[in-house]
């Protein structure tokens, strides 16, 4: 009889396929990449690609109640539970030259375990040198995570409103929409 894994085994092995892939995301990132602004960020040496941890939470937690928020996700109190929840869990932290937190991203793999859903994604509200850069990054991050785990499916979930999701769905990066369910997709 097999035994089944404990939390803390789960938990370990998938924290080991956060980072390898976050490793290969942050190769595979453009040398260059123009920011909202339009201006060239030398992305591959100035960014720097983190899970989210308690330095990531106190800078987010300095992002509440800014008026340039679309909704203020309690980055510093929902982390933990989410992460206890879902030891599968993608989550990216997104640094430019390890000082400023330009971004952030939540997602776990679908029950099937084929897709990968991103809940969370959030940049800066103040303007960074990776102002409109947030979700390029989170894509790249995130299909190398899918990759990992084998999942077939990006989805980002739930988007706040039309603006949004149009952002989403003219980023370049193919998505499409499921206006029944509520979600960008993207087939890997």
């Amino acid at each position: 009889m097999q035994m089944k894994h404990t939390h803390k085994a789960t938990e370990d092995k998938y924290q080991f396929l956060r980072a390898k892939s976050l490793e290969i995301a942050a190769a595979g990132l453009p040398l260059v990449m123009k920011n909202g602004a339009g201006q060239a960020v030398n992305v591959r040496n100035e960014v720097n690609l983190t899970g989210i941890d308690f330095k990531a939470k106190v800078q987010a937690n300095s992002w509440q109640g800014s008026a340039f928020r679309r909704v203020d996700w309690p980055w510093m109190q929902s982390v933990g539970s989410y992460a206890w929840a879902n030891p599968k869990r993608f989550e990216l932290a997104i640094w430019h030259r390890e000082l400023f937190l330009c971004g952030l991203a939540l997602g776990r793999p679908t029950w099937s375990g084929n897709r990968l859903r991103l809940d969370f994604i959030e940049a800066a509200p103040q303007k960074t040198a990776l102002s409109g850069l947030v979700l390029d990054i989170t894509v790249i991050a995130a299909e190398a995570y899918a990759d990992a785990i084998g999942a077939s499916q990006l989805r980002i979930m739930n988007p706040i409103n039309e603006k949004v999701r149009n952002h989403y769905l003219n980023s370049n990066r193919g998505f499409s929409f499921d206006q029944r369910e509520n979600f960008c997709y993207k087939d890997l």
